[in-house]
């Protein structure tokens, strides 16, 4: 266990040099190529997107207990959802929450979260799959304060192993802040990081969108793309058939 060096941190204020050091360690794989989801972060932890988490046959594959979705979703997708699970024996919890800049993730829902994930490691054999849409901010930021709290490991430590398995992670520059406030509180920054100062962070440039957004885009420039190909095999199909007529 490793706790904070605490002389050097004042306590009402933000732990600005390890904030820094976070969005610095993110934005520095923030282009990484994707990886295969679900990968495992720890033996009864694995992170990943919506797609990957309705695939039973992965999900049998890597042996999941239980699943925590942390998206919102219609009552229509959840009866899907749940339809996709039934006979699999899998324990599923939905915490409906928002990917955007700002948004409480922390103090809204992790009291939810952690009772969920510290009965799954708790259960012999327990695994369980944290998964937004992308598979980056919110279940990004559900892991990492997951394996902080209850395997009692330091901030940045837990910040760089998220990165090195799931590769792209934590975006959305709230939640990074919002990490380092439980560690704070928690006891569980760990030592300072090296050329970091705790002098306030003064934002240059825009926070990223959300990281479904930029995956709702694509996949909606790729339907595009798909009905104009349609649209234009149907004209080629029918000029060919009055050129026929014509002949």
């Amino acid at each position: 266990m490793t706790t904070n060096n605490t002389a050097d941190i004042v306590e009402d204020q933000p732990p600005w040099a390890w904030i820094k050091c976070v969005r610095d360690m993110t934005d520095a794989h923030s282009c990484r190529p994707n990886v295969e989801l679900p990968v495992e972060v720890l033996p009864w932890l694995l992170i990943s997107d919506r797609k990957s988490s309705l695939n039973v046959s992965k999900l049998k594959e890597h042996r999941i207990t239980h699943i925590l979705s942390v998206h919102a979703v219609s009552p229509r997708e959840e009866g899907y959802y749940q339809e996709r699970l039934d006979g699999t024996g899998i324990v599923h919890k939905r915490v409906s929450c928002d990917d955007t800049e700002g948004y409480p993730m922390i103090d809204r829902h992790w009291a939810d979260c952690l009772q969920f994930l510290r009965t799954v490691r708790a259960t012999l054999n327990g695994r369980v799959v944290v998964h937004c849409v992308a598979g980056v901010n919110r279940s990004g930021l559900i892991c990492c304060a997951a394996q902080m709290v209850l395997e009692q490991q330091p901030l940045l430590d837990v910040v760089r192993h998220c990165i090195d398995r799931r590769g792209a992670v934590l975006w959305n520059r709230s939640f990074q802040r919002q990490l380092c406030d439980l560690a704070k509180r928690e006891g569980l920054l760990g030592p300072p990081p090296p050329g970091y100062t705790d002098e306030p962070l003064v934002d240059t440039i825009p926070a990223p969108p959300p990281a479904h957004c930029i995956i709702m885009e694509k996949q909606t420039v790729k339907s595009t793309m798909a009905a104009h190909i349609e649209d234009r095999l149907a004209t080629l199909k029918k000029q060919s058939t009055n050129c026929n007529q014509l002949c």
